[in-house]
């Protein structure tokens, strides 16, 4: 069975530049902001809006629609998301195909998220929810990839070594 994957991350963790630096491993790898239009829209819904957080679940559910088919091909698939673990598996719920996920998070100092996501123009109240979500996460996914004080590329080769597994 392939193997499943899942690293989960606050806004502002590094999800995004992760994934396009891992465009070149031996493994599929997807990012939940994959399908949102520059906008932040999939099928004309401003998904990203929290105003938009009643189709939150059925956009969860799509992706793990989406890693299922991804997992048939056999290889080692990881997702980058910002699920928690409950919140996958309520998305999964009678979604054949979907084999337990190893699960680590991608995360970065406070002051780092502060600063990145205030440089992407968020609003302080939207800021201070990121932080809570990091806080929230940290609390429920023990193995932690940190972003603060490193390069993308170091990054990806630690979740590159961690996903391929050991003798790969």
């Amino acid at each position: 069975m392939a193997r499943l994957c899942v690293v989960t991350g606050a806004p502002g963790a590094g999800k995004t530049a992760l994934a396009e630096e891992l465009r070149t491993y031996p493994f599929a790898a997807v990012d939940f902001d994959e399908l949102l239009e520059p906008d932040g829209s999939v099928l004309g819904i401003d998904i990203a809006s929290p105003a938009a957080s009643s189709a939150w679940p059925a956009y969860n559910r799509l992706w793990l629609r989406i890693t299922a088919l991804l997992l048939r091909g056999g290889g080692p698939v990881l997702v980058l998301c910002p699920l928690t673990p409950d919140e996958w598996a309520d998305a999964g719920k009678g979604i054949a195909g979907l084999p337990d996920a190893d699960w680590a998070r991608l995360d970065c100092s406070d002051g780092d998220r502060r600063a990145r996501l205030t440089a992407r123009g968020w609003a302080a109240d939207e800021i201070a929810e990121a932080v809570a979500d990091a806080g929230e996460l940290r609390g429920v996914v023990e193995r932690e990839f940190s972003t603060t004080g490193r390069g993308v590329r170091d990054v990806g080769v630690a979740v590159g070594e961690w996903v391929r597994g050991p003798g790969e």
